[in-house]
């Protein structure tokens, strides 16, 4: 997930768990004329940046006011399908404030069940452990580390938030006695101030979350960022690719609606991840089929583009095997489905990318002659037997061997076009 904000250095994958994937970092912060926490906060530059920046600008100004934080993390809950949220870690120590981002898989982890946080998450309830003390070293694995750096006092405080998702804050520090109650009076005070930071900061990640997950990462920032005019887009240069699900209507006919949807999730999973990996954009699911872009532009040659979407088709077709091998007894459908089949055709041409539709419902997506050349020559796979097809558009761009299939007729274009297939 790119971030909009500048970072210092990625921080170290290894540093967390699998379900934790880290997308930025930044420098503590050192301001030049610290203001007070609660001015800050009410300046409007707490809003500004992301999770990052709002925690490190709060600790910071809390520390400088003499509260002794040593370790800070802030836990965002978020709208997302495949994450429960993002979290930022404040690491004076090493001079840096990571964010990551967390797999909703986290809850099903023992490290989550069996951690105190929990009970902040899920229950909204203030978490407050003195680890060498409390005796919970041996329950809590997170507790036993406390211990181990020393901690003395730990506070994890929800925050409120409209969306009925959890927001925490915690904080930690090695002080003889923990903190004190000034200390604990004076983080307490600027919490609904922080709080409604954080809302802002939360409801601008949501917004992208549900834009990119139903738009692509290109095109949700787009629409975030205005161009929601009907008819706003611009003509870009592209490999197209439609792709298509063979015999979808008689699966759909012998299999429970339940198993089917699952048995296109897992299809798509495959294909879509393809695509992602080598730099193209899913645009449009159509039932069993697919639209997605290569763009061509100053950064990716047509060559390269080309040679990238050759690479996505080839892993989605290898994703499809999977599917029909054993990876597809995940699914436990009970009822006939293997194997299924696909055809994906590469064209390459220029297509309105933009926002098409009525006045009160707008899709984001392409159009054009390059499009409709593309879902022509994807029956072809079918017929020629060959999974995947490229136009002479896209095949006079590559240096891979291709087998030529014959040039074809299709309606609505003038000239003949020259399809390719790589060997099988």
């Amino acid at each position: 997930m790119a971030s909009r904000h500048p970072r210092k250095r990625p921080p170290a994958a290894s540093e967390y768990p699998s379900d934790v994937q880290p997308i930025r970092q930044i420098p503590i912060s050192k301001p030049d004329a610290p203001a007070e926490t609660l001015d800050w906060l009410t300046s409007g530059a707490a809003k500004q940046g992301g999770l990052a920046e709002l925690l490190d600008g709060a600790i910071t100004r809390l520390v400088a006011a003499g509260v002794p934080i040593e370790r800070a993390t802030l836990h965002m809950g978020t709208l997302h399908p495949q994450l429960i949220g993002f979290a930022a870690m404040w690491r004076p120590d090493e001079g840096v404030c990571d964010e990551v981002v967390v797999n909703a898989h986290v809850r099903q982890t023992d490290v989550y069940l069996n951690s105190p946080l929990r009970a902040a998450i899920e229950e909204g309830k203030p978490v407050r452990l003195r680890p060498k003390e409390d005796g919970l070293t041996e329950r809590f694995a997170m507790v036993e580390i406390l211990a181990v750096e020393n901690v003395t006092d730990y506070w994890a405080v929800p925050l409120p938030h409209t969306q009925n998702l959890f927001n925490v804050l915690a904080i930690s520090t090695s002080r003889p006695g923990g903190f004190s109650k000034e200390h604990i009076e004076a983080v307490a005070a600027v919490l609904p101030v922080f709080a409604l930071n954080l809302e802002i900061v939360a409801l601008t990640q949501i917004a992208e979350n549900v834009l990119t997950a139903y738009l692509g990462v290109r095109s949700g920032p787009r629409v975030l960022a205005g161009e929601i005019g009907r008819g706003h887009g611009e003509m870009i240069d592209a490999i197209v690719w439609v792709s298509d699900m063979r015999g979808f209507t008689s699966l759909s006919d012998r299999l429970p609606e339940p198993d089917m949807i699952r048995l296109l999730d897992a299809y798509f999973d495959g294909l879509v991840e393809a695509v992602h990996r080598h730099g193209g954009e899913v645009l449009k699911f159509m039932g069993d089929g697919m639209l997605a872009v290569f763009t061509i532009d100053e950064s990716v040659s047509a060559e390269e583009a080309a040679s990238r979407a050759l690479a996505a088709a080839k892993a989605g077709l290898a994703s499809l095997h999977l599917l029909n091998d054993a990876d597809g007894d995940a699914l436990k459908i009970e009822a006939q489905w293997r194997p299924i089949d696909m055809g994906i055709a590469l064209h390459r041409g220029s297509v309105f990318y933009g926002n098409i539709g009525a006045h009160d419902r707008l899709d984001f997506t392409v159009t054009g002659p390059a499009v409709n050349v593309a879902a022509r020559v994807e029956p072809l796979a079918k017929e020629t037997g060959r999974r995947l097809l490229l136009t002479s558009a896209v095949a006079d761009l590559l240096d891979d061997p291709l087998e030529p299939l014959g040039s074809f007729v299709f309606r609505g274009v003038t000239e003949p076009i020259a399809v390719f297939s790589p060997p099988e």
